[in-house]
């Protein structure tokens, strides 16, 4: 995406972030609210909605029993597709959203990457034989900034509402029959304890912020993904754009990555927690 800026308004957005107060009154390391809805799209098996300024994005998962992997014959699978609708920018129409949706898909599925963020063990139904498999969808309904910590905030919440069939296995190998639940409460829910979200710094001249607006987005050359779990720990690290960073800055700027993912996940769990009491009434 490419927002036109004059020179101006460029220094002016420059100039806030380097002194560490941007042109809507926020420091460099400050969120924007962020509204999150879970269970928000039907005949799904979890679902959410995120808005964080002008960026909304809305996740839909669903199940289904497939044969395990030969190589992997013990997990099940989590397949993750990232779509900008043109409904969201202009910019979209045709091909245009192309890159954009690789980009997505592929930072979401690294972020998803490491054993340690979801157990896929626990989606294997019969070892060597079946497993479910999750397909996330990730839509943009509208995009102003900040598209990838938006898409994981709200993927990890699609993951919290998922509930999965109990599956009733019998007999043993051409004999083997499943029996999957149509009871809509005798269901399983996923451990997502240790899912991250992604928390994306973007190099500004001479500085760095957190949760850029779109016009911030277009003063960058270069920006940082970092994977953060609820604990603190990193899950992952990878750089984009075309700009240099030297590895002072880039330090930096993990260790900020890793402090405002561990406040998000505080944030985020009171907020899930608050829409699970709310299911329950």
């Amino acid at each position: 995406m490419t927002t036109r800026l004059s020179n101006a308004e460029i220094q002016y957005i420059v100039d806030g972030v380097e002194q560490d107060f941007r042109s809507d009154g926020r420091g460099a390391e400050d969120y924007r609210q962020i509204e999150l809805e879970t269970r928000v799209l039907p005949n799904t098996n979890g679902s959410a909605r995120c808005k964080l300024g002008k960026t909304e994005v809305l996740v839909g998962v669903k199940a289904e029993v497939v044969d395990v992997d030969v190589h992997a014959p013990h997990i099940g699978k989590l397949v993750i597709t990232a779509d900008c609708s043109a409904v969201a920018s202009p910019k979209f129409v045709g091909k245009g959203s192309e890159a954009l949706e690789n980009d997505l898909t592929n930072v979401l599925s690294f972020l998803y990457n490491s054993t340690n963020t979801i157990s896929l063990k626990d989606l294997c139904i019969v070892k060597g034989e079946s497993c479910w498999q999750l397909h996330v969808d990730v839509l943009f309904v509208q995009c102003g900034g900040n598209l990838f910590d938006v898409a994981s905030i709200a993927l990890k919440a699609a993951l919290y509402s998922t509930t999965l069939p109990i599956v009733k296995v019998s007999g043993e190998g051409i004999e083997m029959e499943m029996e999957v639940s149509d009871d809509p409460y005798h269901v399983w829910k996923l451990d997502v304890s240790n899912c991250p979200i992604c928390i994306t710094l973007y190099q500004i001249g001479g500085g760095f912020a957190v949760d850029p607006s779109e016009e911030e987005v277009a003063c960058s050359e270069g920006f940082v993904h970092v994977g953060v779990q609820p604990n603190g720990d990193m899950s992952s690290m990878e750089k984009a754009g075309a700009g240099n960073i030297d590895p002072t800055t880039l330090l930096e700027m993990v260790e900020v990555g890793v402090r405002v993912g561990e406040e998000i996940h505080k944030q985020l769990n009171k907020q899930l927690d608050a829409e699970k009491s709310l299911a329950k009434l």
